[in-house]
C-alpha cells in the first residue's frame, strides 16, 4: 500500500499539481494532506480547486496548518470589527490580506473544521500521528534531533509520528520511534526548483518512507506573483519569498523581526504589527543581503523580433574579458538558439533589453570528459551577458536561476559553464554561486576553465 503525503503548499498551486500527479502515477490510493495550503504564492484559488478535486477522487485525511488558522482568526477580526487587527497592503500583513481575498466563506469554514492532529489507523498497518507542527500546536516546529521532538515521540502512544511546518525534510529514530517530516511541497528549503513530498509504503509492518524531490516550473510560480498583483501588495515579503526560490536560503524570521526591531529603535509612537513601514522592511533586506528581485517580472523567452536588439547588447560587450567580437555572437548564433527556444532575455521597465542567456547544444562541450557521469544528463548555459550600468545589481544570478528552472523542467541534473581562462572575476563569481572546476579544455582556439553544478 502507498500513501501520499503532501503538506506546506503555500499557494503553489503548480508544485502542488507535480506533487499530485506524480504520487497518482506512482499508484498512491491514499492520502495525507498536513496543512499550510496556502499563502505566500499567488494560486490559493487553484490550489483549492486541487485539494476539493483529490478529496473527491482519493480517501484523504486533511489536517489545518497555521496558515488555515491565520484565516480564520482573520475571519473572526473582521467579523468583530477589531479594525486595528485588520490586515494592510505592506510587506508585514500584504501576503496574508492577498491570499484572505482569494478565498471564498466555503473554504474558511473548511479550514475552521479541520483538526489539527488525528490518528491514521487502518487494518494491518502501524497507527500514525499526523499533525502540521506538533500533535498540539500548529507553529510548533519539531526540528529533527531536536529535544522536544524527542519528548513528542516519547509521549505518542504509536510508533510513527508523521509532521511538517518546518521545511526540512527527514527522518529520525528515538527509542524505537519514528519521526518523519515531509519538507515543503510550495516552498522548499535548500533545494531551490524543487517540490518536497514523501510517499509512505508498507513493508513488513513497517512504514517506509521515500522522500521526494519534484521538479515543476517555478518560472512560471514566479511571474504568477508578480501578474497576479501580490508582489505589488507585500513587496519585501515576496522578495524574501523569492530569494528562497532562487537559491533556497530562507531569512523570513529574521526580515520581519529585524524590520519590527527597527521601527521600535526609529519611531517615537509605538505600532503594532502589522503596521510596520516599508522603509524598515526595505533597511532589514539589505542588512539580510536580500537583493530587489523587481527585474524578475521583466525575464521572458526571446521572440524573432528581439533579434536587432540582441545583437546592439552582444556588440556593446566587445572588448570585454569574455573576448566577443564583431562576428560571435553574431546572428546566426541568435537564430539558432532561437530556433531551440533556449535564448532567455530580461527588459527594463522601458522595453530595453538589459539581459540575455542562452541554453547551448554544442556536442562538443557536451562530450568533454570533465563532467560527473552521476549529473547526466547536462546542459551548458552560454552568452551570459548584462548591459553594463546593471551589472553588479544581481542580475546575473536572475538570469542564472531562470535558465536553471527552465533545465529542472527538461529533466537535467547538471549546468555546465565554459569560462576563458584568465577571466578571474566570471570565475569567483560562478564559485559563488556553487559551480565547482572539474577540467579545462582547450576549443575554438581558446583555453576554457570547464565548471559545473548539480540541479
Amino acid at each position: 500500500m502507498k500513501i501520499g503525503v503532501i503538506a506546506d503548499v503555500h499557494s503553489n498551486q503548480i508544485a502542488f499539481r507535480a506533487c499530485v500527479d506524480y504520487m497518482i502515477k506512482a499508484g498512491c490510493e491514499e492520502f495525507l494532506l498536513l496543512g499550510d495550503f496556502v499563502s505566500d504564492t499567488a494560486g490559493a484559488k487553484k490550489t483549492m480547486e486541487i485539494l476539493y478535486e483529490l478529496m473527491e477522487q482519493f480517501p484523504c485525511h486533511v489536517l489545518r496548518g497555521n496558515r488555515e488558522e491565520y484565516m480564520t482568526e482573520q475571519r473572526k477580526v473582521r467579523e468583530q470589527e477589531e479594525k486595528e487587527k485588520y490586515w494592510i497592503a505592506n510587506s508585514a500583513s500584504g501576503n496574508l490580506l492577498y491570499t484572505y481575498e482569494q478565498l471564498t466563506p466555503k473554504d474558511l469554514d473548511f479550514f475552521e473544521n479541520l483538526p489539527i492532529t488525528f490518528r491514521y489507523e487502518k487494518e494491518g498497518y502501524p497507527a500514525i500521528i499526523c499533525c502540521h507542527g506538533s500533535p498540539v500546536n500548529t507553529r510548533e516546529l519539531l526540528q529533527l534531533d531536536s529535544e522536544r521532538t524527542k519528548e513528542v515521540l516519547d509521549e505518542i502512544n504509536t510508533d510513527y509520528l508523521l509532521a511538517a511546518h518546518t521545511h526540512y525534510p527527514g527522518m529520525m529514530r528515538y527509542h524505537g520511534k519514528t519521526y518523519m517530516n515531509t519538507g515543503s511541497c510550495g516552498i522548499a528549503i535548500g533545494d531551490p526548483g524543487y517540490a518536497h513530498a514523501v510517499i509512505l509504503e508498507s513493508w513488513e509492518n513497517e512504514w517506509k518512507p521515500e522522500f521526494l524531490r519534484i521538479p515543476y516550473d517555478i518560472n512560471q510560480v514566479i511571474q504568477d506573483i508578480f501578474e497576479s498583483g501580490l508582489y505589488d501588495m507585500a513587496p519585501w515579503f515576496l522578495n524574501n519569498n523569492l530569494h528562497i526560490f532562487l537559491t533556497g536560503t530562507d531569512l523570513t524570521p529574521e526580515l520581519v523581526n529585524l524590520a519590527t526591531k527597527l521601527q521600535k529603535e526609529n519611531e517615537a509612537e509605538e505600532k503594532v504589527w502589522p503596521h510596520i513601514e516599508e522603509k524598515y522592511f526595505a533597511k532589514a533586506a539589505d542588512a539580510l543581503k536580500i537583493p530587489d528581485y523587481t527585474f524578475l517580472r521583466y525575464i521572458r523567452p526571446a521572440v524573432i523580433e528581439d533579434t536587432e536588439k540582441l545583437l546592439e547588447l552582444y556588440h556593446s560587450m566587445i572588448g570585454g574579458a569574455a573576448g566577443w567580437n564583431e562576428y560571435y555572437p553574431g546572428i546566426d548564433t541568435i537564430e539558432s538558439d532561437l530556433s531551440r527556444n533556449a535564448l532567455f532575455v530580461m527588459e527594463n521597465e522601458k522595453g530595453k533589453l538589459i539581459a540575455s542567456i542562452s541554453i547551448d547544444a554544442d556536442e562538443a562541450v557536451d562530450s568533454l570528459k570533465c563532467w560527473d557521469e552521476a549529473l547526466l544528463p547536462g546542459a551548458e548555459l552560454a552568452r551570459l551577458c548584462i548591459r553594463k550600468e546593471y551589472q553588479n545589481k544581481k542580475m546575473a544570478r536572475m538570469m542564472m536561476a531562470y535558465a536553471m528552472n527552465v533545465l529542472r523542467k527538461q529533466g537535467k541534473k547538471s549546468v555546465h559553464i565554459l569560462v576563458r581562462k584568465g577571466h578571474e572575476v566570471a570565475m569567483r563569481s560562478y564559485a559563488h554561486l556553487g559551480y565547482e572546476k572539474v577540467g579545462e579544455c582547450s576549443l575554438y582556439d581558446m583555453q576554457f576553465i570547464c565548471m559545473e553544478r548539480a540541479l
